[in-house]
């Protein structure tokens, strides 16, 4: 846990789509500036604005840039499902915010037992807990606060966690999404909604390189 949080995932989602087109580029173009370049040029993140095509632009390739290249290869080749679990793996990368929360509420609500329920309240709670001596949380305009709050749910949804009603719905990972995961290290499991047992198994795996 760290006392310096991002806290600009106020509005996009997961950007799925988005994602795999900037995987698409940056593994072809490993400068992030002139992968910038090509995505704004060909509007890949296909926005409306100039405007909102520079900072989607610019917020995608910052998200998928944390991913290592077996990511970024998975990203722009792998199923849908798996493309959910890498941006979510790589949203939590870029925003300390989300992989806390991803850890400390999802994930244990999820391993508490079946029927778990995650509510707009508990990411309340999570927050004022954080903000007693986190600055960034503590100093946030409320409207800003909503709009991450908003956002982070938008992302487990799109990402399959939770469903309309506010079940977590367990991450079943692909042999090579759960590759991924544990290049970026042990603890990036829990970032996603997995008992104990199964943060064992996936990283049991013989294929899975700790």
């Amino acid at each position: 846990m760290t006392s310096t949080y991002r806290l600009s995932f106020t509005t996009g989602g997961l950007l799925l789509s988005q994602g795999v087109a900037a995987a698409h580029v940056m593994l072809t173009e490993p400068d992030v500036s002139r992968a910038r370049t090509l995505l704004e040029a060909n509007n890949r993140v296909q926005q409306r604005t100039a405007a909102s095509i520079q900072r989607v632009t610019r917020e995608v390739v910052q998200r998928v840039g944390m991913l290592p290249r077996s990511g970024l290869e998975l990203l722009a080749d792998g199923s849908v499902e798996e493309s959910r679990h890498l941006m979510w793996l790589a949203a939590c990368l870029r925003y300390q915010f989300l992989a806390d929360f991803g850890r400390d509420v999802v994930r244990e609500r999820y391993a508490s037992g079946a029927g778990a329920t995650l509510t707009a309240a508990d990411l309340d709670t999570f927050w004022d807990t954080q903000s007693s001596w986190i600055d960034a949380l503590r100093d946030t305009k409320p409207s800003t606060r909503v709009g991450l709050r908003r956002n982070t749910f938008q992302m487990l949804r799109e990402a399959e966690f939770l469903d309309t009603s506010g079940l977590i719905i367990g991450a079943f990972l692909s042999s090579s999404v759960a590759g991924v995961v544990s290049a970026c290290g042990f603890d990036a499991f829990r970032f996603f909604p997995l008992n104990d047992s199964q943060v064992a198994a996936y990283a049991a795996r013989k294929d899975t390189v700790l």
